[in-house]
Parts: structure tokens; sequence; C-alpha cells
């Protein structure tokens, strides 16, 4: 099954978009606040998965896009983990 070209330029220029939206995440990282950077490495593996997903899809590489899905999964299972354990804990 092929991606239609102007699909793929909507996926392309959704990359571009996620990795404008990575620069804050890379900034909470670096931040020598401790508070700030908690919840960063969840938020950056979330950024990183999705660029990697769209960018597989953008090139018709399944097996990469697939990659980038298992990412932003265990993204998401993370930060709702440690959403859990700060809600237990109050």
């Amino acid at each position: 099954m092929d991606i239609p070209l102007a699909f793929r330029w909507v996926f392309a220029a959704l990359v571009v978009l996620q990795l404008a939206a990575l620069v804050p995440v890379l900034r909470r990282l670096r931040d020598p606040a401790p508070e700030r950077r908690t919840g960063a490495g969840p938020d950056l593996l979330d950024a990183v998965g999705s660029v990697t997903a769209l960018a597989g899809f953008t090139f018709g590489d399944f097996a990469v896009a697939l990659a980038g899905m298992a990412c932003v999964g265990a993204a998401l299972a993370a930060k709702g983990i440690l959403r859990y354990r700060a809600r237990e804990r109050t």
C-alpha cells in the first residue's frame, strides 16, 4: 500500500512542526531547576517518537513508523504511571 504524495507533504509538514515543538522540551531538560526537569524525560521520548513515526510515514518506511509509535506508547505509559504515583501520594 502506497501513501499518496499529498499526504506525504502533510506528514513532512507535521515533522517540521514536531521538530519545532522539540525545542522547549530540550530547554526544560537543560534547566538547572530540578522541579522543571522532572517530567521532561517522558516528554522528550514522546516528541522524539512522534518525529520518528511521522518521518516513517513520510518516507513510506512502516518499520520506522511502528518504532516511533512504540516510543510514543512507552512515553504515554510512563506519563500515566508518573501521574498515578503523584496522585497516590496526595
